[in-house]
């Protein structure tokens, strides 16, 4: 009885849902399909998909999964947009769950998405749209002179250009090109590996022309005025804001606007794409240029024009900007090969284009929030929360969310980078409690355009994105918080749940939690599940699995404490505690930098452990750990806020490198943490000249730092070629001891440390 209720519940919902847009449709005759019509649709049909699709979005980021597929449905075979949307859901499926059949169903859909969309672009290539060009016009850069000398302005200034009719179809198939080669990266395979490749590169240069079309500009030549506005910028203020151009209240449709007398669109232009009316704080109100909401808006000439131009602009922003984020996260080594290659990156460059794709409100306004939040949230992984560069500010990253969670009230992706952004902000035991929530079911569907109703939970169809993987993301850093805040009982259980429910790295999960039942003090436990972590792995290799570098790393731990006890094959309780030197939990809770989090109460609790251990236990017993405990003592002190005491010890833990230490990963991470130690000094003194030497002394504890990961590199790279099938060298290289994570990390620290110097402006 009550299945049939729910069943009748849901088709009057439905419906009543789709009574206007099913009279839109009518409208605007779509009952004859584009596929077998050689022309293209009028720009009110386009605007009516650009409007469901957005629709779709909007549902799909509230978590209404099936509302979402079903308007992708609806004419995902006519209609480019829809297809796009209807692969994107299969995608995001795909690179959460990682699972063979999801990844062949995400590329099927982009490969049908692709084709439609390329046809849709050779039909409007063929078409005579003489009557039309003066609509689709390119942006005249009329700033140009400003940038340039009064001699040259003339010269240098661009001449407006047709803007092809067709890029709105190209920006669809580059999306397309985007996401099949990111999804091929997941395959084990160098054929696909080199065809991902190809397909990258070729998607960037498509963003870039497009970019170049869209703006009148190269995005370098954009990127380097942008990074000049922002050095005047700096020197015209003490506290630098991160640049971003804020939408005018006042704008008009790109289309009708260009349909006026040049001095109309010549004024138009200064006032949209001129870096010189940026203003100072980025503006997250999205209220002065709103898509629109209604499909009867389709109608309207201005609105449909608008609904046009916010799909190109934002999509062409979305695009550059992922790219160019994606490069700057990169190891400079890899950043070289790139620029060779034709790819550019840059930091504020990306930023910038990714906030004007979200202020832009456009068809990719939520995608480029998506992108800026699980940026900024990530950033936890990789620098202390009080050295953050200034274009990098947690309330900007707060004003996105808080506008998400406003738009999209029941996503639990947004509820996800909220407990995130939570334990950045200091509130760890607040980001906790969300991700609680965000991993449960909820109870309340609401439907897009009805009332609230307040249903039964229903079970997902099998073929609908559930996105399990997002809720085993949410239990994921709901563990790590739970370590962070000391409760060591609650988080084994987290991820003792979490190998159960993501098959990522089960070993790895098992290795935390079994960290976690070590910190409290469950020694004889402990031990028993640490000796099942090698026979994990011994399973994935037989089965011809990849052991990642989390798992090697797991794995060398545990061959190290054996090693330790007379290579003892198994360990108990008592020999565990005796062997172990470092703290298996500390020492993870430094490499996911979460130090910063740690409770007062736990800082000192670590402080004196490590002490003791120092004052106690013989040279001969410490051995090869002598520099990482020093390493993690004078992190804990910083962050007690001795800098004098935490000074020394990361001295001693560099002048305590050990040769034969399988940990190679400490040393270059003690110089960064000197560097980030002279930047805790220069916030707090006053004196000039102490903070001009603490400036320099900063940057040069970098560069070495940088050189000695280079060095080890280098170094590594030149044994295997003098002896390619030694066995001697495969045990300190950065992918046989599982350090290659940390190591790439510690690059993005670096970089992120040296824009944060910048600021200080010395």
């Amino acid at each position: 009885m009550l299945r049939q209720l729910n069943n009748l519940s849901k088709f009057t919902t439905s419906s009543l849902k789709y009574a206007a847009n099913n009279t839109a449709a009518a409208l605007v005759s779509l009952s004859a399909s584009t596929r077998d019509d050689p022309t293209l649709p009028s720009p009110h049909v386009i605007a009516y998909w650009i409007t469901e699709t957005q629709r779709g979005l909007d549902a799909f980021f509230n978590d209404e999964f099936e509302l979402a597929q079903t308007i992708f449905m609806q004419h995902h075979l006519e209609s480019p947009f829809h297809a796009v949307g209807f692969a994107l859901i299969a995608y995001v499926e795909a690179m959460l769950g990682f699972e063979s059949d999801k990844i062949q169903t995400a590329l099927e859909r982009i490969a049908a998405a692709e084709v439609l969309a390329r046809q849709f672009s050779k039909k409007a290539r063929r078409r005579s749209w003489h009557h039309h060009q003066h609509r689709y016009t390119r942006y005249t850069s009329t700033e140009e002179s400003a940038w340039t000398s009064p001699s040259s302005s003339d010269t240098t200034k661009r001449k407006s250009k047709p803007l092809s009719p067709e890029i709105q179809y190209e920006l669809l198939a580059t999306n397309c090109m985007l996401m099949s080669s990111t999804i091929q990266f997941l395959r084990n395979s160098w054929l696909e590996y080199m065809k991902a490749a190809y397909k990258l590169r070729k998607a960037y240069k498509l963003y870039e022309q497009m970019f170049e079309s869209l703006t009148g500009q190269k995005a370098s030549e954009y990127a380097s005025h942008l990074k000049k506005k922002g050095s005047s910028s700096k020197k015209a203020s003490s506290s630098p804001n991160f640049a971003t151009t804020t939408p005018s209240t006042t704008t008009e449709s790109l289309s009708s606007m260009l349909a006026n007398s040049a001095q109309v669109r010549a004024s138009w232009n200064e006032k949209r794409l001129s870096l010189f009316h940026m203003s100072r704080k980025p503006s997250f109100d999205v209220s002065c240029k709103k898509r629109p909401m209604s499909t009867l808006d389709c109608f309207i000439e201005d609105s449909s024009f608008t609904a046009i131009d916010n799909a190109i602009e934002s999509g062409i922003f979305f695009g550059i900007g992922l790219f160019s984020l994606i490069f700057s996260l990169l190891p400079p080594r890899v950043n070289k090969i790139l620029n060779t290659l034709g790819f550019h990156s840059s930091r504020p460059f990306a930023l910038h284009l990714l906030t004007r794709s979200f202020n832009n409100q456009g068809l990719y306004s939520s995608l480029s929030a998506l992108s800026l939040l699980a940026y900024y949230t990530n950033l936890s992984l990789f620098i202390h929360p009080q050295l953050l560069p200034n274009s990098l500010s947690l309330e900007n990253a707060r004003h996105i969310l808080d506008q998400m969670k406003l738009s999209f009230p029941h996503g639990k992706i947004w509820k996800l980078l909220e407990g995130k952004l939570c334990k950045m902000e200091g509130k760890t035991r607040r980001g906790v409690e969300i991700l609680r929530d965000a991993r449960r079911r909820e109870n309340t569907r609401v439907d897009l355009g009805t009332i609230a109703a307040t249903l039964p939970p229903k079970k997902k169809k099998t073929d609908v994105c559930e996105l399990a993987q997002l809720q085993a993301l949410a239990v994921y850093e709901m563990g790590w918080g739970q370590i962070f805040l000391g409760d060591y009982f609650q988080a084994a259980e987290t991820f003792f749940r979490l190998e159960s429910m993501n098959n990522w790295s089960r070993a790895f999960y098992h290795y935390i939690a079994t960290c976690c039942m070590f910190a409290d003090e469950e020694y004889d436990k402990s031990a028993l599940e640490f000796m099942q972590i090698p026979s994990i792995l011994k399973r994935k290799r037989h089965l011809g699995g990849r052991l990642l570098p989390n798992e090697i790393f797991a794995e060398r731990k545990i061959k190290h404490w054996k090693a330790k006890a007379n290579n003892a094959t198994v360990l108990d309780g008592p020999t565990l505690k005796r062997v172990v030197v470092v703290h298996p939990l500390w020492e993870l809770i430094y490499l996911w930098n979460g130090f910063s989090q740690l409770t007062v109460s736990t800082l000192q609790l670590l402080k004196q452990t490590i002490e003791t251990s120092l004052a106690t236990l013989s040279k001969e017993d410490i051995g090869s750990d002598m520099s990482q405990l020093y390493l993690l003592l004078g992190v804990s002190v910083r962050e007690l806020g001795d800098f004098d005491l935490a000074d020394m010890y990361l001295r001693q833990s560099i002048r305590s490198e050990d040769i034969q230490c399988e940990d190679r990963w400490v040393i270059p991470h003690g110089l960064y943490e000197m560097a980030a130690l002279c930047c805790f000094r220069i916030m707090q003194t006053k004196d000039v000249y102490q903070q001009m030497k603490l400036y320099k002394e900063a940057h040069e504890w970098i560069r070495k730092s940088e050189k000695h990961l280079a060095h080890r590199v280098n170094h590594l790279q030149q044994q295997q070629q003098q002896y390619p099938h030694s066995q001697e060298t495969e045990s300190v290289t950065s992918d046989n001891t599982g350090d290659s994570d940390w190591d790439s990390r510690l690059h993005v620290r670096c970089q992120l440390l040296i824009e944060k110097l910048e600021d200080f402006s010395l």
